[in-house]
C-alpha cells in the first residue's frame, strides 16, 4: 500500500521497516522449529557446542549481558506495552558474538518508533558498557563494539534524519547537504557549507550518546545488586530465562534521571544530575 503512494521514497521505507526488521539487524532471532519448540538462532551464527568463555572473560561477558537486562528492564518499566527481556546467554555464537540478551518484538505490528522508545533503545544498546564501567571502575573492554555501533547509527538518524535534535530542528540534512530532494541545489550555502554540517551532526550525536550512557550508568548504580547478582548467576548457568530470569528482572527499578532521558529533557536531565551530585 505504502509503495503506491505518490510522496513514497527509499529512505521512508527504511524508516518504516526499521522497527519491523530489527530481528533482522540484531545479532539474534525468535523463531520455532518444525517441533514448534522456540528458541534464539543468532543471524551470525549458532552456539558452538564446544566452546565456552572461561575465567575472566566469562564474568565480563556474563556482567555485560546483564547490565543489557537491567538497563533494558528499567526503560521497559517506563513504557507501558514494551516487551521484556526473556533470555540471556553467554555460550558463544559461530557469528563471533560472546553472548546476547534476546527480548521479543511488541506484539503489534509497527510502522514507527516514537522518542521514547528510540532513547529508550540507545540507553539499553550501552547497558553492557555502563554495566562494564560499574562494576570493573572504569575499565571496560572491547565487548561493546556492536552496541556501540548500533547505537551510534540509531543516534544518527535521530539527529540528521528523523528530526528528533533540538538544536538542528526537523530538519533533513542529507537532503539539506544534497542542495535537495532533487539534488538540484548543490550551489546553494547549505550545500557548500558541507564541513559545518559534518561537525554539527558529530557534535550533537556524540552528546546524544554521551548523554545515553551517563544514563545507563546511573540504571546499573541505581540497581547494583541485581547487576551484581544476576551477572554471577549467569556466569554460572551460562543461560538465564523463563521464571528465574524475571525473579531478578521484577527488582530493578527506574532512576528519574531516565524517566528524564527519554523524555527528551535534556537541561532537566543536567540541572538533576548537578542538584544529585551536590
Amino acid at each position: 500500500m505504502f509503495s503506491q503512494h505518490p510522496h513514497y521514497s527509499k529512505t521512508l521505507k527504511q524508516y518504516m521497516d526499521w522497527p519491523m526488521s530489527a530481528r533482522k539487524r540484531e545479532r539474534r532471532v525468535y523463531t520455532h522449529s518444525a517441533k514448534k519448540e522456540r528458541g534464539p538462532i543468532s543471524v551470525r551464527g549458532i552456539e558452538k557446542k564446544t566452546t565456552k568463555l572461561q575465567g575472566s572473560e566469562k564474568a565480563i561477558v556474563a556482567r555485560h549481558e546483564a547490565g543489557h537486562a537491567v538497563v533494558g528492564t528499567a526503560v521497559a518499566n517506563l513504557l507501558s506495552g514494551q516487551p521484556r527481556v526473556e533470555k540471556l546467554s553467554i555460550l558463544p555464537r559461530t557469528g563471533g558474538a560472546l553472548g546476547f540478551t534476546y527480548t521479543p518484538p511488541t506484539n503489534e505490528d509497527r510502522y514507527l518508533l516514537f522518542v521514547d522508545e528510540l532513547r529508550g533503545r540507545l540507553v539499553t544498546l550501552l547497558g553492557g558498557r555502563a554495566a562494564e564501567e560499574f562494576i570493573y571502575s572504569g575499565r571496560v573492554s572491547t565487548g561493546a563494539l556492536d552496541d556501540i555501533r548500533r547505537a551510534t547509527d540509531l543516534a544518527y538518524k535521530a539527529v540528521a534524519e528523523y528530526g528528533l535534535n533540538e538544536t538542528i530542528g526537523p530538519v533533513s540534512l542529507t537532503t539539506l547537504s544534497g542542495g535537495g530532494m532533487d539534488e538540484s541545489g548543490g550551489s546553494t550555502p547549505w550545500g557548500r557549507d558541507q564541513g559545518h554540517l559534518v561537525d554539527l551532526v558529530q557534535k550533537e550525536v556524540k552528546e546524544l550518546l554521551q548523554s545515553a550512557l551517563d544514563v545507563a550508568l546511573s540504571v546499573v548504580r541505581a540497581n547494583p545488586t541485581v547487576l551484581e547478582g544476576l551477572g554471577a548467576y549467569l556466569e554460572e548457568k551460562e543461560k538465564v530465562e523463563g521464571e528465574e530470569l524475571q525473579e531478578w528482572l521484577k527488582l530493578v527499578v527506574a532512576p528519574a534521571e531516565l524517566m528524564f532521558f527519554m523524555r527528551g529533557k535534556q537541561e532537566s536531565l543536567l540541572a538533576l544530575q548537578t542538584e544529585l551530585s551536590g
